[in-house]
């Protein structure tokens, strides 16, 4: 079960409700036909509709929830997306997700389609949460909460959520959270002990390339910071999570060395915004990745299922059709993209990927 910020339910979070509805709410989730037509097309392997990136991401040889997870009786997962408070204002994400990304796409509004509510809040947008959580974990059908954001280790909802797990004594469960390692410290909390009275903790560090490119790309992160928490916190952390886009590509190396650390690494292709996919970027390029990519096996494999495959399709972000997309006009809409966000940022596309001064043709 996966919940968001304004009650909104979905089976996973693969599934955002904006694309897929199955809910406003539990009740109108569970008993909802959109749930039943669901289970039966997992259950007999056929291809459902709202499971297509799965399917897509399978075909590109990537681990998705859709096989990697067991489906018992009963809830035995929760997945949070307790807020949409962030640091960060990521260029392959979006004003939903990130309330910093909010206050600057006000200004330059290039997510014209987007909610503009500044902060989206799970707990004060639901009713049924602490009951069902409460319920579920009593009766032992619950094994993880699973929690993201934003950024959910700065927001008030996810302290709010561990002081009920706790006086509650309902501390027999797994917390797992999707992160970007920016910070430990949050008012006046002690996180990690907190962490201490649940049964097992596990952090997926979000990180997408190295250096120069992923400091460029995720506007707020900064790697000295990221390096010295993920020592802090290195008996939790469990996998590193890099989106494979037009700025990580040319780093993905540097991802693969964290495997020395006995951490699985989980690949996440881009496919939206298509302005970030890298299926779109010129055949000398990729040549050149592909060099990159040399000796590393598993990037070999996602050069040749993923990045390596044309892009054929996009969605119309004013009425989200489905349409086929000129290649060239995605790639001009990257240079727009990154130019008017340095423009608010002080930062300098051509400067950190001198690679793409040459799509200024297209």
């Amino acid at each position: 079960m996966h919940i968001e910020e304004d009650g909104s339910v979905t089976p996973c979070c693969v599934m955002p409700s904006n694309r897929f509805p199955m809910g406003g709410n539990l009740k109108e989730y569970i008993t909802g036909k959109e749930l039943k037509d669901l289970k039966t097309s997992l259950q007999s392997g056929v291809q459902h509709k709202n499971c297509e990136w799965c399917w897509k991401n399978e075909k590109s040889g990537l681990k998705t929830h859709r096989i990697k997870t067991k489906r018992p009786e009963g809830i035995s997962s929760i997945h949070l997306r307790l807020s949409n408070v962030c640091n960060f204002k990521c260029r392959m994400c979006n004003p939903s997700f990130s309330s910093t990304w909010v206050q600057e796409n006000k200004k330059h509004k290039w997510f014209r389609y987007l909610d503009n509510q500044v902060i989206k809040d799970t707990l004060k947008n639901t009713d049924y949460l602490f009951p069902l959580l409460k319920d579920q974990i009593t009766k032992k059908n619950l094994n993880l909460i699973s929690i993201s954001g934003g950024e959910p280790l700065i927001t008030d909802s996810h302290y709010q959520l561990l002081d009920f797990l706790i006086k509650n004594n309902l501390t027999d469960v797994d917390l797992s959270y999707s992160t970007n390692l920016s910070n430990f410290t949050y008012k006046n909390h002690d996180l990690l002990a907190l962490w201490s009275k649940f049964r097992r903790v596990s952090l997926e560090a979000s990180i997408d390339g190295w250096g120069p490119a992923v400091e460029y790309s995720r506007t707020g992160f900064d790697l000295d910071t990221f390096k010295n928490n993920f020592k802090l916190a290195f008996k939790h952390i469990s996998a590193i999570n890099c989106v494979i886009n037009v700025y990580s590509v040319w780093t993905l190396p540097e991802i693969e060395k964290f495997r020395k650390f006995g951490i699985d690494i989980v690949y996440s292709p881009c496919y939206l915004p298509e302005y970030c996919n890298p299926q779109i970027l010129y055949d000398e390029d990729k040549k050149e990745l592909e060099t990159l990519y040399q000796d590393y096996p598993e990037l070999l494999k996602i050069f040749k299922n993923f990045i390596d495959t044309p892009v054929k399709t996009s969605y119309n972000r004013e009425r989200n059709k489905q349409y086929v997309y000129s290649l060239e006009k995605i790639r001009s809409e990257m240079i727009d993209y990154n130019l008017l966000l340095d423009s608010h940022r002080n930062t300098s596309f051509f400067e950190v990927f001198p690679m793409y001064k040459k799509y200024l043709r297209s």
